[in-house]
């Protein structure tokens, strides 16, 4: 970044000028002096190395990771905070949100990423296509209907698994929330099995084809027909984005621990970023004593007491809200980050 720097002596340069004949302007001269913004490391590139190589090892260690959402879908942001490669270091994998392939920028992005060993994945949101209706799926009303809504969502899901796996990325996590079908009528029975074995389908392949990605499932698998689809992924996510205070994280990780089959070692919660200039609830919730607070921080210290389940990671949803911030970039985030565990450099 470049700043012109005017230097205008006109003070005490007045008075010789007039007797001199020579005017102010031709006193001043425009410098233009380069200004650039520190870039850590890049006095040092030796000292750098060794950080990003500490970097990468404690990655691979055990310890209890932080997983974020991306919105990625503004291709041509106008601040950093549009970058997905500006998050914390820390950050262990990073979900991109937004369909269709990546563009030049964002490859570069990836391999930024890559280098101080953060994975990046693809995401898809099972639930949001099936309830946007675009084309009218009509589950539960019909076979007919029942047909449209599971081609409709094969064909999504193969579509952004294909454009992942052209952008070679680190893995997939899909969003799928069946319910529960115990009191459910013949024809939504039929609809939800119809769906779910969509999604089973979806699961067992990117496993069989990408034996060593990574694979998410986010929503509900207790109540998903196909519990040996869901035991492939690596982790399990409780989506907590509407949860009304603290007591939830447990509560919704235990309806999935009755489930034989279903692993319970590997959940990860998942709460969403304050949106910036927000006038509602997003990002907040209730703790023990009843006060509103920010449902990260609530998070991450419930994350440090025991409990019979794992508690593998935190989740943020739409990270980039947390970028902006006066004191420091993704504030909230980095707290998080060193109320689990202190990372080499946030």
């Amino acid at each position: 970044m470049k700043r012109t720097i005017k230097h205008i002596i006109c003070g005490a340069a007045l008075l010789a000028g007039a007797l001199s004949g020579v005017s102010c302007s031709e006193w001043t001269e425009n410098e233009k002096i380069a200004v650039k913004d520190p870039v850590f490391g890049e006095s040092n590139p030796e000292l750098y190395a060794r950080y990003v190589a500490e970097l990468r090892a404690w990655k691979q260690s055990e310890h209890q990771r932080t997983i974020v959402w991306f919105d990625n879908s503004n291709k041509q942001p106008a601040s950093r905070g549009g970058f997905f490669s500006d998050v914390p270091d820390s950050v262990d994998i990073v979900a991109l949100k937004a369909s269709g392939r990546l563009t030049a920028s964002e490859l570069e992005q990836v391999a930024s990423l890559h280098e101080k060993g953060t994975r990046v994945i693809g995401a898809f949101d099972c639930t949001a296509l099936l309830a946007s209706g675009e084309e009218g799926d009509g589950a539960g009303e019909s076979a007919e209907g029942t047909s449209d809504a599971t081609t409709r969502l094969r064909t999504a899901l193969e579509t952004r698994m294909a454009e992942v796996e052209a952008d070679a990325l680190d893995g997939f996590t899909l969003c799928y929330e069946p319910t529960d079908i115990t009191f459910a009528t013949d024809e939504e029975r039929t609809a939800q099995l119809a769906l779910d074995a969509v999604v089973a389908e979806a699961l067992k392949g990117w496993r069989q084809r990408h034996p060593e990605a990574l694979l998410l499932f986010e929503g509900t698998p207790q109540y998903f027909s196909d519990v040996e689809a869901a035991a492939l992924c690596d982790y399990l996510v409780v989506r907590c984005l509407d949860a009304e205070s603290v007591y939830d994280f447990g509560m919704r990780a235990r309806r999935m621990c009755g489930v034989e089959g279903l692993p319970t070692d590997r959940f990860v919660w998942l709460v969403s970023a304050v949106p910036p200039a927000s006038t509602d609830t997003t990002g907040y919730l209730l703790d023990e004593s009843g006060a509103s607070v920010r449902a990260l921080g609530a998070l991450a210290e419930w994350m440090l007491r025991p409990e019979e389940f794992g508690k593998a990671a935190v989740g943020i949803m739409d990270v980039q809200y947390d970028y902006y911030n006066s004191t420091m970039i993704y504030r909230y985030t980095k707290e998080a980050i060193e109320t689990l565990n202190p990372s080499p450099k946030n």
